[in-house]
């Protein structure tokens, strides 16, 4: 365990001998791809490929019933890590199947914000990578992954309610192979300090209007004295860097 705990991306505070440091080591093994030596272990991880997602997700459901917005977001990124066996600081393509090893690493090691990318052309991707032919590929890849353009028209009800309209507008390429028929979103509006969830709702975006305009409308309380603002996050349930 000693060894595998030097091997793991994030350092392990605990004692070795804790169980705490040896679930921690063995979920960062899980998401980091490492091979594990010796049977104890491989039992071990087992037991974590079939209870580290659906206890994640039960972390999740608990945030959102308690209203707790940062820790439900934390939540849903770790879930995320350990279904797509990712972590966050890793190229969003790597959640693609037969993309090549050594074109993630060049995208890795180029400082630019993932945002950006989707506004390079297909010449600028094949520039960065040193391989003209993937231009295309990987521009089709850019824009595979879920976006979502938000348009939000608030409305006082009364002194303490708020009537938001959202427009949601998908701003992806939906392909049923990579996406199966439907996308599942969480829109969340967090209050000011982004710590309560003052509404929560999913949406599901399916293939037949993935090229449509969504209205979403709910309402939301509102406190006194007035807040400065609110926060409206729309989440995909399954992909990483898709908020």
């Amino acid at each position: 365990l000693q060894k595998l705990a030097s091997k793991v991306p994030i350092p392990i505070k605990e004692a070795v001998d804790e169980p705490s440091a040896k679930i921690n080591a063995l979920l960062q093994a899980y998401i980091s791809n490492l091979k594990l030596e010796g049977f104890a272990l491989v039992a071990d991880m087992t037991y974590v490929k079939q209870s580290a997602a659906r206890l994640c997700r039960a972390l999740f459901e608990i945030a959102l019933k308690r209203k707790w917005a940062a820790v439900a977001l934390k939540a849903l990124s770790l879930c995320h890590m350990v279904e797509r066996r990712l972590w966050q600081s890793q190229c969003p393509l790597r959640q693609f199947k037969g993309v090549p090893e050594t074109i993630v690493r060049k995208l890795e090691k180029k400082d630019i914000a993932w945002d950006r990318y989707y506004d390079l052309k297909p010449q600028d991707l094949a520039e960065l990578v040193k391989l003209p032919k993937m231009g295309k590929t990987l521009h089709r890849l850019v824009h595979q992954i879920p976006r979502l353009e938000l348009a939000a028209h608030v409305q006082p009800i009364s002194r303490g309610l708020l009537k938001v309209r959202v427009t949601v507008t998908p701003d992806f390429q939906f392909d049923p192979k990579v996406h199966d028929n439907a996308q599942t979103f969480h829109l969340i509006v967090e209050d000011g300090d982004g710590e309560t969830i003052l509404h929560h709702e999913p949406f599901v975006l399916r293939h037949t209007y993935a090229e449509d305009d969504h209205l979403v409308e709910f309402a939301v309380p509102v406190s006194d004295p007035l807040p400065p603002q609110y926060f409206l996050k729309v989440i995909s349930d399954r992909w990483l860097h898709s908020t």
